[in-house]
């Protein structure tokens, strides 16, 4: 069949053969049959539609259909081979048509890295509005298909096709989208509706400071203000540390939101901003809030929002914080802005006079004014008329507005409060959505965001310039911020080193810690290179001792992690200890130049790091078979190792030599190419409870250290152990 197509010369002819053709396919013959309709140079639109349509060669599963199993593979190589958005957006037009609902969800996760592919492939060589703009009908409602199913596919999907429609008018096409993608927030089965709400309220800043108006204009009217003002503050501090942290940004994000239109919705995010850093300055004496609400002032509340106080009474509210908070600052409020302020009053009063009860705020506004900004209104006088008409026409003569007045000179802290980093006090955790064999890359995150001194660095620092540092951080704030679901590690993963980046394979957590750990530290500052080294790295030399000479020493260098063997013990302290051992070799000594087959080499260890990770080396090469094999020996979890035993050296220091299990990874499976990674990390708030981050799913247990290692099937095998030094310290053993 698949040749009779492929050699079919017209359209005609093979739209006919799709038609004649009823019965499902063998999965080669389907495989090629479709790539050739990819691969034709006319009409392939057309033609694909068509056997789409008719689910030509039994590609998709039906209505009727529970499994997938017979041509899931097939479906991921066949849409691999697309080089086109429409087409893709033709898949996922009948995948959401003809196909259950529970069958969506793998084929449309398959789409939406192909289209993330293109997108990319379309970008890198600069034709990526080119090929969005092809037809946007189609682009957006393959958008609107791919995003709502989970938004953590394509992070970028959607900044991009706004960006590229930035001038686009048709607002029944961008309804759509905005329509699919708050449905599928709000839907009661979605489990991760909260990373969902973040995420489309984060898009509505990014599209502000990029000063994208119509697309905000829409999503904002359809989400409301109560649903606006309570996802911001819900997420207060994400959006603090995100979007309000500098002036320039949020005078942008402000200008952004209010440029399309001013409406209630815009109005109560300005406000609910507003009210954050406000409290920011006024409860934690923050010198840079002062400045970003200044600026604000300045640039959009005078010049923007006050000559539209006509359009929307509203801005009454935001206009006496503004004013009232800056009022020790009576310069920037020039004489022009008080004439503006009295027509705009002036346009109100007369478009309401029949409104009795609007003239209580007025009034309220206008008499608060009044006593703040006396010496500055002295010389207007129709800010006195105005004020005795609002007097004369308000129901409650007696309404009193007040706000705090913003004193600059009593704000001491310039940064935010450290404390604006920490976790909210309930004890949720947030999983990582598995992204086609990325257990191994999950399972290592959330290791390193369970160590408290790495996590806090890398929250607390930004370094915007370094692009795996910042994913990180960004990945890491959803995991400190949002309350429950997974969240996406796809950015980070993008930006990782061939072939973590570009394969689905499996790979070996232990090569992947130090390989991610390595490159983090490559591109940041010397002086953040430091310190996160400080963590991590311990120092040991080698020592070769001959008998015919003296002792030499090697250089002292640092290492990342003890490999641990399982060719003689089963006991951590044990396998510790062998790992510095002293072992005879057959060498000629540098110092005199004689072989020796008695010299004993060793590593000698200077120092332990304050958080010590150590691999179970359990995979070993299987001549026999070609493959590498597990041992499945099993090693008892100590949640406490003294090194003073381990080392057998009483004199050091007590506190410093205690190390304390907090986290470890254990692998499911009998090779190193296949199985799955979990891991297990002790609660932030209760020490004797154990989270399982098993990809997205989160499990609570507790259990002692008898209980967990009899938990463990044969195998589940720990294989990363994390231990974290119980003072904090360096544990200083050879100097």
């Amino acid at each position: 069949m698949d040749q009779n197509f492929i050699q079919a010369k017209s359209l005609q002819e093979k739209l006919s053969l799709i038609r004649s053709q009823d019965r499902r396919l063998p999965p080669i013959e389907l495989e090629n049959l479709y790539k050739s309709i990819h691969a034709e140079t006319q009409h392939a639109y057309n033609i694909l539609d068509k056997a789409l349509d008719r689910n030509f060669g039994g590609l998709l599963p039906d209505k009727a259909s529970y499994s997938m199993d017979y041509n899931e593979g097939v479906f991921k190589r066949i849409t691999e081979s697309l080089d086109n958005l429409e087409m893709v957006g033709l898949y996922a037009k009948y995948v959401v048509r003809n196909c259950r609902v529970e069958s969506h969800r793998p084929l449309l996760k398959q789409l939406g890295y192909v289209t993330e592919r293109l997108i990319r492939k379309f970008r890198q060589q600069g034709t990526i509005e080119e090929h969005l703009h092809l037809n946007k009908e189609i682009v957006i409602d393959l958008v609107s298909k791919l995003c709502p199913r989970d938004m953590t596919y394509n992070p970028e999907l959607l900044q991009l096709i706004l960006k590229a429609y930035k001038d686009y008018k048709d607002e029944e096409l961008l309804q759509r989208l905005a329509d699919s993608l708050i449905q599928q927030c709000k839907d009661n089965s979605n489990q991760n509706s909260d990373h969902d709400w973040l995420m489309l309220i984060s898009t509505l800043f990014d599209q502000a400071i990029e000063q994208q108006g119509i697309n905000l204009y829409i999503l904002y009217k359809k989400i409301g203000s109560n649903k606006l003002g309570h996802i911001i503050n819900q997420h207060r501090n994400y959006f603090l540390i995100n979007y309000f942290d500098n002036p320039d940004k949020c005078v942008r994000i402000f200008k952004g939101l209010i440029k399309y239109s001013i409406l209630s919705e815009n109005l109560a995010i300005l406000q609910e901003i507003t009210d954050i850093l406000e409290e920011q300055m006024k409860y934690k004496s923050n010198q840079t809030c002062y400045l970003i609400l200044s600026e604000i002032y300045v640039q959009v509340i005078l010049p923007l929002l006050l000559p539209q106080l006509h359009q929307n009474t509203k801005i009454l509210d935001i206009l006496q914080i503004y004013m009232i908070g800056m009022s020790r600052s009576q310069e920037l409020l020039s004489d022009n802005d008080i004439v503006t302020m009295c027509d705009r009053l002036k346009l109100v009063i007369d478009l309401k006079w029949n409104e009795r009860s609007i003239f209580d705020k007025i009034y309220g506004f206008m008499n608060t004014i009044h006593k703040k900004y006396q010496n500055k209104l002295f010389h207007h006088d129709q800010f006195s008329k105005l004020l005795n008409i609002a007097r004369e026409r308000c129901i409650d003569q007696y309404n009193q507005i007040d706000h705090h007045v913003w004193d600059c000179l009593t704000l001491k802290n310039q940064n935010f409060d450290d404390s604006l980093y920490d976790r909210p006090t309930i004890d949720n955790y947030v999983g990582l959505e598995n992204l086609t064999n990325t257990c191994f890359m999950n399972s290592i995150l959330q290791a390193l965001y369970m160590t408290d001194r790495f996590r806090q660095f890398i929250l607390i620092n930004s370094i915007p310039e370094a692009k795996q540092y910042n994913a990180l951080r960004k990945l890491f704030m959803l995991l400190n911020f949002q309350q429950s679901g997974f969240c996406s590690p796809y950015e980070l993963k993008r930006l990782l080193r061939p072939p973590y980046c570009n394969s689905n394979d499996q790979q070996d957590v232990g090569e992947f810690a130090h390989h991610f750990l390595e490159d983090l530290l490559k591109y940041i500052p010397k002086e953040q290179q430091e310190i996160l080294e400080r963590i991590f790295f311990g120092t040991h030399r080698s020592v070769i001792e001959c008998p015919n000479c003296d002792v030499s020493f090697g250089q002292i260098e640092k290492f990342l992690g003890i490999d641990l063997h399982l060719n003689k013990h089963t006991e951590l302290k044990n396998m510790i200890a062998q790992v510095y051992e002293e072992e005879k070799i057959e060498f000629t000594c540098e110092k005199c130049q004689r072989k020796s087959n008695d010299i004993k080499k060793s590593l000698q260890l200077n120092d332990l790091p304050p958080v010590l990770f150590m691999t179970i080396q359990r995979f070993q090469y299987d001549a026999q078979s070609q493959q590498m094999t597990k041992i499945l020996a099993k090693v008892p979890l100590k949640f406490l190792i003294d090194m003073r035993e381990v080392f057998q050296q009483q004199h050091l220091d007590a506190q410093d030599s205690q190390y304390i299990l907090y986290a470890f990874i254990v692998h499911l499976g009998k090779n190193s190419y296949s199985g799955h990674y979990s891991c297990y990390a002790r609660s932030m708030t209760k020490p004797e409870t154990w989270i399982c981050f098993d990809d997205a799913q989160i499990n609570k247990y507790e259990l002692t250290s008898q209980d967990l290692n009899s938990q463990l099937i044969d195998e589940e095998t720990p294989y990363l152990l994390f231990y974290k030094n119980k003072s904090g310290h360096y544990l200083s053993i050879n100097k």
